[in-house]
């Protein structure tokens, strides 16, 4: 893995620049792990402001004939969170290299503002949250594609230690009758249950829903008894036990089944004219799946030049929890059992005609395995990849 300095490549960047090495957000010199605890934030910040309406030549790598021009990709991936994790492995274990592309990672802090940046082209790809890009298809005014996942699970339902027993076993009518949850609106967690509920003849109207506007917020109101329950993402997962609650069930424990959560999107425009690109996109991405399920020490140390954590957070998340399931496959089935969940749960109005029809892609994806089966047909994590896909893209 060669050195890589603070990226300065602008997102409008279209000149080539020949240098060696890129100037990349966060290495292990001035990265999140190193001097520069901001670099990563700061400097991606900058970039996603300048905006990028199309991928444009970044710069050079060596290869085996030679310097190699790579394409310029920018990428809207967050550093707050974990669910962002394949691409910055890409990004800064150079599988986007391998592809002829360099990540350029923009960071966001909001779906909206994830949205925004890719309708606009600002950037060219980004994933943050399964809600926010469904709530927007379903208005009809959306131009967005989703063609790759990101993340899936990794929501907790957390109690008082007194209310552990209650809460453990199955969520009942009689149980949850007058009983107020705590909530961010449009969480992926809240959602799943809500839908989960509904579907099982639990009149939702009999619970006391309360929205927050964050998870420091729903550990507040369970810690203080203003609230029965809470469902809180995995970044809350430690804060929660710290101040003294118990996450008591995993939502898909709960549930019985893996739910989405965050999706890549692209927009109409860079659907319609740069499929090859994104196939050298989701190419990369499948590479870093590799190295996250096969080499954990690699993905935690790439991860750390990114993600504002510590590496010791970041494993415990990703591999030692249990409950954050990371893949770049679309899972095309679960995204459309969702969108219905959503109209269970009354985010989105059940009398709707607007479809997903359209809004949907696997085939970028496959085609993306496919050429890394040819080269490589036994592999055991692509293999894997490809049994997911038969199961949820056909």
């Amino acid at each position: 893995m060669k050195n890589r300095s603070i990226r300065k490549v602008l997102a409008g960047l279209l000149t080539i620049v020949t240098v060696a090495a890129f100037t990349a957000c966060g290495n292990k010199e001035s990265g999140n792990g190193g001097q520069c605890d901001n670099c990563c934030e700061n400097n991606a910040s900058a970039g996603a402001s300048s905006g990028a309406a199309a991928a444009g030549t970044a710069g050079t790598a060596s290869g085996s004939e030679g310097p190699v021009e790579l394409v310029n990709v920018d990428f809207a991936v967050s550093s707050s969170g974990y669910g962002g994790l394949l691409p910055v492995i890409a990004a800064f274990g150079n599988t986007d290299e391998a592809v002829g592309l360099n990540f350029v990672l923009q960071n966001v802090g909001t779906a909206s503002e994830t949205l925004a940046a890719i309708e606009s082209g600002k950037v060219n790809v980004g994933g943050f949250s399964a809600p926010a890009p469904l709530l927007s298809i379903a208005s009809g005014e959306s131009n967005l594609i989703i063609i790759g996942g990101q993340m899936s699970d990794y929501e907790s339902l957390i109690v008082l230690p007194k209310n552990k027993d209650a809460w453990s076993g199955k969520l009942t009518a009689d149980l949850l009758a007058g009983k107020t949850i705590a909530v961010n609106r449009t969480n992926s967690g809240d959602i799943a249950l809500r839908a989960y509920l509904a579907e099982n003849g639990i009149d939702l109207s009999t619970i006391n829903y309360v929205e927050l506007d964050s998870g420091a917020s729903v550990v507040e109101a369970v810690k203080k008894g203003e609230a029965d329950a809470g469902i809180v993402n995995g970044g809350f997962y430690k804060s929660a036990e710290e101040s003294g609650l118990v996450n008591v069930q995993f939502i898909r424990e709960i549930i019985g089944d893996d739910f989405i959560c965050c999706r890549q999107m692209v927009s109409r425009e860079g659907f319609d004219e740069n499929r090859e690109l994104y196939v050298k996109v989701e190419k990369a991405l499948i590479l870093a799946y590799e190295i996250y399920r096969s080499n954990p020490d690699l993905a935690v140390e790439l991860g750390a030049q990114y993600i504002t954590s510590s590496p010791e957070d970041i494993r415990y998340i990703v591999y030692e929890y249990g409950d954050l399931g990371l893949s770049p496959d679309p899972n095309i089935a679960g995204i459309k059992s969702y969108y219905e969940g959503m109209k269970l749960s009354g985010y989105i109005d059940a009398a709707t005609a607007q479809s997903l029809e359209g809004h949907l892609d696997a085939s970028i994806y496959k085609q993306a395995l496919d050429e890394l089966l040819a080269e490589q047909p036994e592999n055991e994590y692509f293999l894997e990849l490809l049994e997911a896909y038969n199961a949820n893209d056909l």
